[in-house]
């Protein structure tokens, strides 16, 4: 090789390196892939904003190796083809290292079609159907809020106690609406309860007044509302145009400002149809009310939608396993998920960054338990955890009592 050909090389490996040094000092990326827009857009916002709090509490202590985390968010639109889209784009272009998200479990079933075949960590803070743990997904896809094999149980369970022997049930028409509904029936009539019918619905019609005369021919006691924020509303409220006087049962998805407290309320002095209602939703931990007032601290919230505090521990999580592998790959990731996540190990808080940090550098291991509670991922990637009852009064979510399965 001449003189001008090894300076060429020289360059070539000199440039290369500075790239890769870049590479290095650069910010660290996760995904987040949150409906923004659709059936769950009331949702999304407050739901990425528990994410986003977690990067700025990881980054107001340093980052990651002295590296910033960085959170891309992208809209789902509560979509399966948006949301594959989107993961394909946080991949291939923006160069994630793991993804929180999504909402919908229709959403996060199409998304793990994108991220097991890339080796990309997925952490689901609120998709709860029973269908997510038993994908084929070499242990890419986790979740960070209770499956709800465990909420149909406790739905069916509220709806014999409150002495409802005769419910209807509307489901949204995907693998969460008709997962929970199943689980539902199965529990309420193993009760001696009676389903009158079991009505599947499609997303964002602009009438259901075909379902609602359906449900209502069988004359419910109460009706069990297996929907989303934006199809509920209109929902109820044409359900009680038809005539019904009866109860409501609610789920996770229709909890916060979307529709209770929001338009299905009216106000504390006029109470809307939802009055005495009650719903489930997977419960927080015991550091609830103090990760609350962080939330809304630090300009977050205040907000009654559910889950926020899930996307912060996914987030928080991601991190932590690339402290302990000291690599942002996805199969590192992977890898060290459960390591810092479940026991044993010295307990670290979701506002205890510094200290997590410090026991992983030293070589200890660490049990993280999160804004949301303990998070120990069990062989599917599901987690335990319990279900919080709560009730509408006043046009407040009042909660009422926590039970497990």
């Amino acid at each position: 090789m001449n003189k001008t050909g090894i300076a060429l090389l020289f360059v070539c490996i000199t440039f290369a390196a500075s790239c890769l040094a870049a590479s290095d000092e650069g910010p660290i990326k996760i995904g987040a892939l949150f409906a923004l827009t659709g059936a769950l857009g009331p949702f999304g916002p407050s739901i990425s904003d528990g994410a986003q709090m977690a990067v700025d509490t990881i980054n107001a202590a340093g980052g990651i190796f002295g590296r910033p985390l960085e959170l891309l968010l992208r809209d789902t639109a509560t979509s399966p083809e948006v949301g594959r889209d989107a993961a394909s784009k946080l991949i291939e272009l923006d160069g994630v290292s793991a993804i929180v998200g999504a909402l919908s479990s229709g959403v996060t079933l199409a998304i793990s079609s994108v991220t097991i075949p890339a080796e990309v960590v997925l952490i689901s803070p609120a998709s709860t159907a029973p269908s997510i743990p038993a994908l084929d997904d070499n242990d890419y896809v986790f979740r960070t809020v209770v499956s709800d094999d465990v909420q149909g149980v406790v739905l069916g369970r509220l709806a014999g106690l409150r002495n409802h022997r005769n419910i209807g049930i509307l489901y949204v028409n995907n693998d969460y609406g008709k997962g929970l509904a199943n689980s539902v029936r199965a529990m309420f009539e193993s009760l001696g309860g009676a389903v009158s019918a079991a009505v599947p619905y499609e997303e964002n019609k602009p009438s259901y007044r075909g379902e609602i005369d359906q449900l209502l021919s069988g004359d419910p006691h109460a009706i069990v509302l297996v929907s989303y924020p934006v199809d509920g509303n209109k929902q109820i409220i044409q359900a009680v145009e038809a005539g019904y006087e009866g109860r409501w049962i609610l789920v996770d998805a229709l909890k916060g400002e979307g529709v209770t407290p929001g338009p299905a309320c009216l106000s504390k002095s006029e109470p809307g149809p939802l009055e005495g209602a009650y719903g489930t939703v997977a419960a927080s931990g015991f550091k609830a009310a103090k990760f609350e007032a962080d939330y809304a601290a630090g300009g977050y919230g205040p907000s009654t939608v559910s889950y926020y505090d899930k996307a912060y521990d996914a987030a928080f999580l991601i991190a932590l396993a690339i402290v302990r592998g000291e690599s942002t790959s996805g199969e590192s990731i992977r890898d060290n998920l459960r390591a810092v996540a479940n026991p044993p190990g010295e307990i670290v808080y979701y506002d205890e960054w510094e200290k997590a940090v410090a026991l992983l550098e030293a070589g200890q291991e660490i049990n993280y338990q999160g804004a949301a509670g303990p998070v120990d991922f069990k062989d599917t990637g599901d987690v335990e955890g319990s279900i919080l009852i709560w009730k509408v009064e006043g046009c407040e979510v009042v909660p009422v009592l926590e039970v497990s399965g």
